[in-house]
């Protein structure tokens, strides 16, 4: 299985943005150990997920195969978060920024009130996100948007679609190699899409937006105000987020104004991230170039119900 985790040092990112073809055999190679055939007629284009929520995607697609091969699921560390935020919180408003397929999103069944919604600027994954929300259960309380998410309302943003591999399509970075779409993109902001939903309840967030996370953020500081608890999931790539043009301090005391701060050294290891400095990672990391994910809560109570080992920062 190649997964998001499996490209996060540099040496294995830049392995797959410069040789794209080594990477697309080997999943190839992944698709035909599983399905013994590379006939795209006779891959399937649909997951049956764990929870038995079918998951639908692009079989011919990278992204899309290598979910075939790992059975839909690609992020351990997100999929164990997630599943245990919706079952110990039944969240009254969610938000996935950043579904790409849909693997987080469609992963679980929901509470009846619950209000949930979906931000992807990748148009070419839309019909297959819409696909998956039909047959699942909640399908009535989920608002699918394609734009992209930011801290400004109605702009036009040129998003760099990766047509090798859809969850690295971005707006702060293009890839070196040319399997590149660039679309102008409309932006919106969390605050404006969800102005009538607007909750004093519990908030449950992801945001997978490569180095533009910032921005999104930033874009729903007035739910973080209002709502009674939040809890999110970040991914944190530090070399995307300075080449959005966020310098690292500022994006830790944005985040610092709301949340208590996590971050994953390993799957199930996260070390408490609070009056966080750059420096102060790169010794933790052993690293100039940092990418892992952010775990954030409004109620430190809250990460008791998780199984994670939890350090003080070093």
């Amino acid at each position: 299985m190649i997964s998001k985790v499996a490209v996060r040092t540099p040496f294995i990112m830049n392995m797959w943005e410069r040789h794209p073809k080594v990477w697309r055999f080997l999943i190839d190679l992944g698709i035909y150990l599983k399905f013994k055939t590379l006939n795209i007629d006779k891959i399937p284009n649909k997951i049956v997920l764990p929870s038995t929520n079918v998951l639908y995607v692009n079989s011919e697609e990278n992204r899309g195969r290598a979910l075939l091969i790992s059975n839909g699921i690609t992020q351990k560390r997100l999929s164990y978060f997630w599943s245990t935020s919706v079952k110990e919180f039944s969240p009254d408003l969610i938000i996935d920024v950043g579904v790409n397929y849909g693997e987080c999103l469609f992963s679980t069944t929901y509470s009846d009130r619950t209000i949930i919604y979906g931000i992807e600027a990748n148009h070419h994954l839309i019909q297959y996100i819409i696909k998956s929300r039909e047959v699942h259960p909640n399908k009535t309380q989920i608002t699918i948007i394609n734009a992209f998410a930011s801290d400004k309302d109605d702009e036009q943003k040129e998003f760099f679609i990766d047509k090798h591999w859809s969850g690295t399509s971005s707006a702060s970075y293009m890839p070196s190699h040319n399997m590149i779409e660039k679309v102008p993109v409309r932006t919106i902001t969390i605050d404006s899409i969800i102005k009538k939903d607007l909750t004093n309840g519990t908030v449950l967030f992801k945001v997978d937006v490569e180095g533009y996370e910032a921005f999104v953020l930033k874009g729903m500081f007035e739910l973080f105000e209002r709502c009674e608890s939040a809890i999110g999931f970040i991914e944190f790539n530090s070399e995307y987020i300075e080449k959005s043009g966020i310098k690292i301090e500022a994006f830790f005391s944005f985040l610092q104004k709301y949340f208590t701060i996590y971050m994953y050294i390993e799957d199930d290891i996260l070390v408490k991230a609070d009056d966080v400095h750059y420096e102060d990672l790169k010794m933790i990391f052993g690293t100039d170039y940092i990418h892992t994910d952010l775990l954030v809560v409004t109620d430190e109570e809250n990460m008791g119900v998780f199984n994670f080992d939890i350090q003080a920062k070093a």
